[in-house]
């Protein structure tokens, strides 16, 4: 096949030569270009197909690039904020699980890449559905960030970082190639964007199992931050942090605990009880 493809176009150079120098002999007219051209694709179809293929790594390494450095920024600012509690007392809460995401790179990066787009849109349905009486089923994943922006429960990079994780994975779903350490990168953006998320403040709003080995007061202290805060006290209302519990009623009526069950070192020095 690659014989024929040379043959084919070694052959049409040489007509346009042979017209170029002996116009009499052989007559070209636009009809021939065109069938020329044609001729031409099988031979410099994998060429082309190299071209976009560079194109889009060039593209990745540049979104990567853009990405960590926001992540980065919103990092620091959760470590620096005064919601934030003494880490030496407290596990980091992972809000995005990506154990078995990363389980897949060696095999196939486009489908670890897939992977990390679910579990990132499961965290932001589940916590549009909760905080909104928005149907979520007619919502995308980028208008589903678009509604969260408006609602401004995440920060300006840590918004902009996950759009831009979620763009990189939906690039190499639509067939971007992708390699396996690109992927690596990707899924490792998503995993120090969990240090982004102080206590209380995480977009995970399921219950966590793990609160006690993490050093919570209860399974719901790593987003309770994020819940709706009434003026007055409602059979909503956390006896210990005051805003709706994700548990829902049942739950705060069978909670034991109280403010006086958090220890007191676990807080920076503004924000002691």
């Amino acid at each position: 096949m690659k014989s024929m493809q040379w043959i084919i176009f070694i052959t049409g150079i040489a007509a346009l030569v042979v017209h170029g120098f002996f116009p009499a002999v052989f007559t070209l007219d636009w009809f021939s270009v065109l069938i020329l051209f044609i001729l031409s694709i099988p031979f410099l179809a994998p060429y082309l197909k190299k071209a976009k293929v560079s194109g889009a790594e060039f593209e990745f390494r540049d979104e990567i690039r853009e990405t960590r450095m926001l992540v980065q920024s919103s990092a620091e600012k959760a470590k620096n904020s005064d919601h934030n509690l003494q880490q030496e007392n407290v596990q980091l809460f992972e809000t995005f699980k990506l154990t078995s995401v990363r389980e897949l790179v060696n095999d196939d990066p486009t489908l670890a890449l897939a992977a990390l787009r679910i579990e990132i849109e499961r965290r932001l349905r589940n916590l549009i559905s909760t905080l909104s009486k928005e149907d979520i089923s007619k919502f995308t994943t980028f208008s589903l960030t678009d509604l969260i922006k408006k609602v401004r429960l995440l920060s300006r990079e840590q918004l902009s970082a996950l759009q831009k994780i979620l763009r990189m994975c939906n690039e190499a779903i639509h067939g971007a190639s992708v390699s396996k350490s690109q992927a690596n990168e990707i899924i490792t953006l998503a995993e120090e964007l969990n240090h982004s998320f102080s206590v209380g403040y995480s977009i995970d709003l399921s219950p966590n199992n793990e609160y006690k080995e993490n050093g919570f007061l209860c399974e719901f202290e790593h987003c309770i931050e994020l819940m709706p805060l009434s003026k007055n006290r409602t059979k909503l209302s956390c006896p210990v942090f005051g805003h709706d519990c994700p548990g829902g009623a049942m739950k705060v009526n069978i909670c034991d605990k109280t403010i006086s069950d958090i220890p007191v070192n676990r807080f920076s020095n503004n924000d002691k009880i």
